[in-house]
């Protein structure tokens, strides 16, 4: 008789997995009779998996058929009767069960062993190849770089926002690049003069305002300009111009067109960002009169309004005053003025009124960039609205997961410009609580100085120094009521902005109600971010702050969508990030990218697990342990976890450093890590604290390794401390994340002390309370500050004592995690509600010297930022983000979800800052 074939091994990882399947509810309930029907059911399917070949579930079917059996023979009934019980049974059954369940529990033992060191070895040779691409992609990209010809001179810089009329000029006689004039000045300006170049459209100025795309820009051009303007995706040079503008500035015409180019054609992806021609066609019609259409053209004249309007105010004219000629003698009750300290105090003047100028400068530009911010937000909701429309009438799986990913990014950026808003706020009143201070200091020396002139007797000389004092005066007043009059402007346009925002989002909701009551059918998708909580329904809006919208909560649930196919065959032959036997589902979206710079989808509100792996994902040291494959020497298998955990993040490491993927999803971590904590199951939004604290402990437990015993009598308390607690084993992520603190209670009345230490993978802080703005070394201050604990049992005094109780940090890890306790229980509010600090933390990005917060820890103690994880919204509704600095390309990038941006250091401070990644090591 031939062997029955086995079939794959599926079911488990290990015989422990199956012992768990086996079990069996309550049976007290149930008749004899009716479980004795059961046991025959479960022995005929054990007797036909194990004719298929499925030994698992033929163990498991068998080992459910002698539960049961035991039970029954325990019964009353069957004890009453066993013959007919028996009979029912079969008398040989049970102990061919028992035999057959020995046997296979052999087999799969042995089984489950050999597919373990399969997986092993292929675990080598998938790293292996994937290092052997990520070599290949790096020579052809060196390859590709030696093969470019250099770029031609005169082109601006990547960072660069104007070009020279004279670069421009070169560029364009040399004839070698593509270059597209986008010329925003009004239409009939464009139609009277404009540079003689057969690439140079008209954009007119009144076609462009805040809210547009590049769709319905392209719509409201002239007919002349369409042709053109679509050929701006071949185009290798964008030059955007105005009558005179030197720079690109917030809620100006060339502002907007920029954005609408950058951020709102989604069609077009711009091998560099568009630039403005500085001086604008003024610059260019002066110096290349030749080259333009019409050289005769006049530019408008300069707004003088603002001269108008404080051109109505009398000033007084010291010239009008003749001080009568009094005795150069001074009297006895008036003070004797030192004429030779007079330059000193002009140049104290001159001094502080500069101070004051760069403070309005600052409040302008504030005001500036706060009203684009709003401009954007009332340019996402609008945006918001109209993809939600349409998804909602689409009907195609394919379409409409494509609108809820737009839906998921539109929501995140509202969120993120929300949280810029607020900063720029709370910077604006600390800038005009300042001014306030230099205006009445300004007073004060104002009030001396009249003083000083009216009391002293002034020489022809000092007479005209006075007046031309008092003209400077006079025209810095007069600066400082301009600049005063722009914020005001801007700053009612912005409320102008705030209250049509207000109307949208009220029409909004009027459209939502109206929808609801049609009872339109809802779709259901497991990966789509609420940002909130799952229950809530979709129309249902967050608590907000003054200036922040209600964005709608979009509810998740199980359900898988239909994923759009693919025909793969047309796409080139590249390595999946996992082998076959593995089957991870990745889901990934092919794309070459730069490595580390792959995104992660969002799974159902996991933006906090996408977070912190981000974080991870850029710890350099980490990245080559699983890279190069040298975590399988130290995967431990005894753990709970079955070192599952740290084989799916290397999984997941892997994948985004492959440099062959826009995103991937990480699905089989997810649930993984759902296996082994409840928490992390559902689709519930989570704390990115709490769950890379579990996943510390998880790493650490899953790598280990032992190490050699030190000699205790040679090593100090704190060592000791240190060896107890990792009793001769250690990780990788032990090494790197963990460290020490030493708490010292020390008793107020005789002095004795007490010290205890405990390991830490991340400091949380507390935050100062009712505080706007702080530092990252107030928050270290506080959390090590002393505390005084009363009835504390003193071992010298024998009975209960005030003592105090101090922190200190005794061993500093390589790379030191800090947690901002943003999130507290607020008694004020009904059933205790947490609720969320929104201050604002300075930390620094670099040299963050740590040597006056620790006792003398070995090893480098100057950490260098390179990762934030960030979180927007409140309690009722939030957002993860991650800003992290490449150690491949020293930049900084932006990883929200799916979503990968390169960022400027400026930005990666903001009061989202909510987990900071340091690191002493070199990058």
């Amino acid at each position: 008789m031939t062997e029955t074939r086995r079939i794959q091994l599926h079911l488990g990882k290990c015989i422990e997995d199956l012992d768990k399947l086996y079990n069996v509810p309550d049976l007290k309930s149930k008749r004899a009779t009716l479980l004795c029907k059961t046991a025959q059911k479960l022995f005929e399917s054990a007797e036909e998996a194990r004719a298929k070949g499925d030994e698992e579930y033929s163990y498991v079917y068998y080992m459910k058929y002698l539960r049961v059996i035991a039970f029954i023979s325990k019964d009353k009934e069957y004890l009453k009767d066993k013959n007919y019980f028996n009979n029912m049974l079969g008398p040989k059954n049970p102990n061919k069960a028992l035999d057959a369940a020995e046997k296979l529990k052999i087999s799969l033992i042995e089984r489950y062993a050999k597919e373990q060191k399969a997986k092993r070895l292929m675990d080598i040779q998938e790293n292996e190849l994937i290092k052997q691409k990520i070599d290949e992609n790096r020579k052809k990209a060196m390859d590709t770089i030696a093969a470019e010809p250099p770029p031609p001179t005169g082109l601006p810089g990547p960072d660069e926002v104007t070009i020279k009329s004279d670069q421009l000029y070169t560029i364009l006689k040399n004839g070698k690049l593509k270059v597209m004039i986008l010329d925003a000045r009004p239409g009939k300006d464009y139609i009277n003069s404009h540079i003689n170049h057969p690439a140079c459209i008209s954009v007119p100025e009144e076609c462009i305002s805040p809210g547009q795309s590049a769709n319905v820009l392209e719509q409201n051009l002239p007919s002349a300009s369409r042709p053109v303007w679509a050929e701006r995706a071949s185009s290798e040079l964008i030059v955007m111009l105005d009558w005179s503008s030197t720079t690109v500035i917030p809620g100006k015409p060339l502002h907007l067109l920029k954005t609408i180019l950058l951020k709102w054609d989604i069609k077009v992806q711009y091998s560099r960002q568009p630039v403005a021609l500085w001086g604008g066609y003024e610059d260019w019609l002066l110096k290349y009169p030749a080259f333009t259409t019409n050289p005769q053209a006049i530019p408008p004249s300069q707004d003088i309004m603002l001269d108008d309007m404080l051109g109505e105010i009398d000033y007084p004219n010291w010239s009008d005053l003749n001080p009568t000629p009094a005795d150069s003698r001074p009297k006895s009750s008036e003070p004797v003025i030192d004429r030779a300290s007079k330059s000193a105090a002009v140049e104290l003047y001159a001094e502080r009124s500069r101070n004051m100028q760069h403070i309005l400068e600052q409040q302008e530009l504030i005001a500036d960039t706060s009203l684009t911010l709003e401009m954007q937000r009332i340019e996402a909701e609008q945006d918001w609205e109209k993809i939600r429309q349409q998804g909602e009438t689409e009907h195609r799986d394919e379409l409409r997961a494509m609108y809820q990913l737009r839906e998921q990014e539109i929501i995140s950026q509202l969120m993120q410009l929300e949280n810029k808003q607020f900063d720029m706020e709370q910077e604006n009143q600390s800038l005009r609580e300042k001014l306030e201070d230099y205006q009445r200091r300004e007073r004060e020396e104002a009030a001396k100085l009249a003083e000083s002139i009216a009391r002293s007797q002034l020489t022809p000389s000092a007479d005209n120094e006075a007046v031309a004092t008092a003209r400077e005066r006079e025209a810095a007043a007069r600066d400082v009521e301009a600049k005063r009059a722009r914020i005001a402007a801007v700053t009612a346009q912005r409320v102008s902005l705030d209250r049509q925002r207000e109307a949208l989002e009220t029409e909004r909701k009027r459209k939502l109600a109206e929808a609801r009551e049609k009872q339109k059918p809802n779709y259901k998708e497991e990966d789509a971010d609420s940002y909130g909580s799952s229950t809530e329904s979709a129309s249902a809006a967050l608590n907000r702050s003054q200036s922040s919208p209600n964005i709608a909560k979009v509810s998740s649930d199980e359900e898988e969508p239909v994923v759009p196919s693919f025909d793969r065959s047309t796409k080139p032959a590249k390595v999946a990030p996992s082998s076959e036997l593995r089957q991870r589902d990745f889901q990934p979206v092919w794309a070459d990218v730069g490595r580390g710079l792959t995104g992660l989808k969002n799974l159902g509100n996991t933006c906090y697990m996408n977070s912190i792996i981000q974080c991870l994902n850029n710890t350099a040291i980490l990245v080559t342990y699983f890279c190069n494959g040298q975590y399988l020497e130290h995967v431990n298998r005894s753990h709970s976890t079955r070192g599952a955990i740290a084989e799916e993040l290397a999984a997941v490491v892997r994948g985004l450093w492959s440099g062959q993927y826009r995103f991937i999803a990480t699905k089989d971590l997810r649930n993984e890590v759902g296996k082994h904590q409840r928490t992390f199951r559902g689709s519930e939004q989570q704390d990115s604290h709490e769950f890379l604290t579990i996943l510390m402990d998880w790493l650490h437990l899953d790598l280990q390794f032992s190490i050699k015993p030190p000699l205790k009598e040679n090593l100090g308390a704190s060592e000791r401390a240190w060896h107890e607690y990792t009793k001769s084993k250690e990780s990788l992520v032990l090494r790197l994340f963990y460290g020490q603190i030493k708490s010292t209670v020390r008793c107020c009345v005789c002095a004795t002390h007490s010290a205890t230490y405990d390991s830490f993978s991340n400091l949380s802080l507390e935050l100062p309370p009712h505080a706007s703005r702080c530092t990252l070394s107030d928050c270290l201050k506080l959390y090590l500050n002393g505390e005084t604990i009363p009835g504390w049992n003193c071992p010298n005094c024998k009975e209960k004592r005030d003592a105090v109780k101090k922190l200190d940090i005794s061993r500093l890890p390589p790379v030191l995690v800090i947690h901002f306790k943003r999130f507290y229980l607020d008694p004020k509010e009904y059933c205790n509600a947490f609720r969320k600090r929104q201050t604002y933390i300075d930390f620094p990005l670099e040299n963050l010297d740590m040597r006056q917060f620790s006792l003398n820890c070995p090893g480098n103690p100057v950490y260098n930022l390179y990762a934030v994880s960030n979180h927007y919204g409140s309690m009722e509704g939030g957002h993860y983000t991650a800003y992290c600095k490449s150690s491949v390309y020293g930049k900084w990038y932006k990883y929200d979800d799916h979503l990968v941006t390169e960022i400027s250091p400026s930005e990666v401070k903001s009061s989202a800052a909510y987990i900071l990644f340091y690191t002493s090591c070199e990058r």
